[in-house]
């Protein structure tokens, strides 16, 4: 091995930490970074949960605690925003409305406005809360749901439960039929 490749192996070694991988995901110019980095590797990173098409962030494929903090955080919304979809208790639309809502939150995750930074930056560097499988603070996770799910993505999921529900009673309900004696 050339003095280079030791050189770029030990720079590739060294761990960063929470809060840098942080600020790297949030900040300016890591798409362009993720890119450069798949295209002299030709290929596509990625690995875990499946995300998607998108690109992983670098600071992901620098920070593994931090992937596997983002990966909980995101299983953990899922679990609880289907807990409470369940609560609503909307028959067969239920499955459609979690559908729904799990798109936002991976969506929202992989492209986060900018208002919703900080309450990611602050989620992500709370340590008390990945100690499990799971996040189990409802409190934190119905907190975020409340800014990470715009008016929109909230509209969307009830327009996909009433649309399931339609469906459904379209489908099974015959108002034509004739009345036998």
């Amino acid at each position: 091995m050339n003095h280079q490749q030791q050189k770029d192996n030990s720079e590739a070694n060294e761990s960063i930490t929470t809060q840098e991988a942080v600020n790297l995901l949030f900040g300016e110019g890591w798409l362009d970074e993720a890119v450069r980095i798949e295209d002299e590797a030709n290929c596509t990173i990625g690995a875990g949960l499946d995300w998607g098409n998108a690109l992983p962030p670098l600071p992901l494929m620098l920070n593994l605690p931090l992937f596997g903090r983002l990966s909980t955080l995101r299983v953990s919304l899922n679990r609880e925003v289907r807990l409470i979809i369940e609560t609503w208790d909307l028959g067969v639309g239920t499955t459609s409305a979690t559908e729904a809502a799990r798109r936002r939150i991976k969506e929202r995750l992989l492209s986060p406005a900018p208002e919703l930074l900080p309450h990611l930056e602050a989620t992500l560097l709370q340590d008390d809360l990945y100690g499990e499988e799971f996040i189990s603070n409802r409190k934190a996770l119905k907190s975020l749901l409340a800014v990470l799910l715009t008016d929109a993505d909230r509209a969307e999921i009830a327009e996909t439960a009433a649309n399931s529900i339609r469906t459904q009673v379209m489908s099974q309900v015959d108002f034509s039929g004739k009345l036998s004696a």
